[in-house]
């Protein structure tokens, strides 16, 4: 039977170039079972803290990871009480109450994230994922439930290097131990609206819940001797990494703009570079007010960013731009960006991290696709221009007149690559090369 569609596609020089290369066409009709992962164990482990009484605000709290298979997880579940009513909350709501948060093997850090780390982390999700950070995180409203005291549970994914794709997993029963180690903050991010001073929320519950797969015997022996049987495994794995924070004071006015310029001192290979600029809770006055308490915590919108280096511009760019379309992909969907706010009500659930604004020197999220040397740049600078403070029919502002004489902190977080080798005598983890 003659089949017009496939007749006409016989005359098309394309068609008949693509069907002469093997590489390009595959049947999908071909019944064939490919890459199946083995069947096996999956388990959640809960770990408690080795050290409760730290459960403090500027605690610092340790949990050793068991040696029990390949982690692939590793979620932080707290429970914060509140301890009167009508509080008013930082828009990043549990967010800063982490300062710190380390990956430690045998004593020595292997990686650390830190509030901005997290931040810049959110700032890179897909918009589903980022929804589910702020409600676990209850970032976006201003203000709590006034039912007196009250939990509230944050249960925050540990955004390190092993759950970047599962062939950068852990094999607990192999590498040397593993430690995670958080550092509280101050906690001040709760007002009580009546009496103008800060309540810090009480931490009640602190545990490290750990994702395992278990293979079975045979697998698990195969998958450590093709990992670690030619003496040393090295993997490229992401880190971030951090630019010590430059700081100045909100002076602007209607018509003048702040700016940031900064000496860019990291010497790694960068994969991409997330700017913020906030007023931290520590600048509000001694007798706290939730005006600035809507404020706090929250970066702020960049007009402009320039980075420079070697003598060049390197890009110049608005601070929209950065926004909405910085970010690559290499798919069809070849742009995305931070995103704005979502939801409606009060302050449009506006926790700020779509101003968290990322110089992507990649082609995609996933692994690595491009990196650029900083340690061969020379002179290299970044000078961030904020909105001025009217805003208006005239132009653009932050409006943010509360704000005025307080100390904003400019963070520039870098996401590198390094490599990282363990050694298959003893399952020593060490970080190997930066650049």
């Amino acid at each position: 039977m003659s089949n017009t569609i496939i007749n006409s596609n016989s005359n098309s020089a394309l068609v008949s170039t693509l069907i002469e290369s093997d590489e390009a066409i595959v049947n999908p009709f071909t019944y064939a079972e490919k890459n199946i992962v083995p069947p096996h164990s999956v388990q959640l482990v809960s770990v408690p803290p080795l050290n409760t009484g730290n459960l403090v605000a500027n605690g610092t709290v340790d949990f050793d990871i068991p040696k029990q298979g390949v982690l692939r997880r590793a979620v932080l579940d707290c429970i914060f009480k509140k301890s009167v009513d009508s509080i008013t909350q930082s828009p990043t709501g549990f967010l800063f109450a982490f300062e710190s948060i380390e990956l430690l093997s045998s004593g020595r850090r292997i990686s650390l994230l830190t509030t901005e780390g997290i931040m810049a982390k959110i700032s890179d999700m897909p918009a589903s994922v980022k929804q589910a950070y702020r409600q676990a995180l209850n970032m976006g409203p201003t203000g709590l439930t006034s039912s007196g005291v009250q939990d509230f549970r944050v249960v925050l994914p540990l955004d390190f290097f092993f759950t970047d794709n599962s062939k950068y997993s852990l094999i607990t029963n192999f590498v040397e131990p593993l430690r995670v180690r958080v550092k509280f903050s101050d906690l001040k991010i709760h007002v009580k609206n009546s009496a103008t001073t800060d309540h810090p929320p009480t931490i009640t519950q602190a545990n490290l819940q750990l994702e395992y797969r278990e293979l079975p015997n045979q697998y698990t022996d195969s998958l450590i001797e093709q990992n670690y049987g030619d003496g040393m495994l090295t993997q490229l794995i992401s880190q971030m990494n951090y630019e010590t924070p430059a700081t100045t004071t909100l002076t602007s006015t209607d018509t003048e703009e702040e700016v940031f310029e900064i000496d860019l001192k990291e010497n790694g290979a960068v994969k991409a570079m997330y700017v913020m600029v906030y007023v931290p809770h520590s600048q509000q006055p001694a007798t706290r007010l939730t005006t600035i308490q809507k404020e706090v915590n929250k970066p702020m919108n960049i007009k402009t960013l320039k980075l420079e280096a070697g003598g060049q511009t390197i890009m110049e760019v608005a601070g929209e731009y950065l926004q909405y379309w910085g970010r690559t992909e290499n798919s069809k969907s070849r742009y995305y960006g931070s995103g704005g706010t979502i939801g409606s009500g009060a302050d449009d659930k506006d926790d700020g991290t779509q101003h968290v604004y990322k110089v992507d020197f990649g082609m995609g999220r996933e692994d690595t696709t491009n990196v650029i040397s900083f340690r061969e740049l020379s002179n290299k600078k970044l000078t961030v221009t904020l909105l001025r403070e009217k805003n208006d029919a005239s132009g653009f502002g932050h409006g943010l007149t509360t704000l005025r004489g307080k100390t904003a902190v400019c963070q520039v977080v870098y996401e590198t690559a390094q490599l990282m080798t363990t050694q298959s005598s003893s399952g020593r983890i060490n970080l190997s090369l930066s650049n």
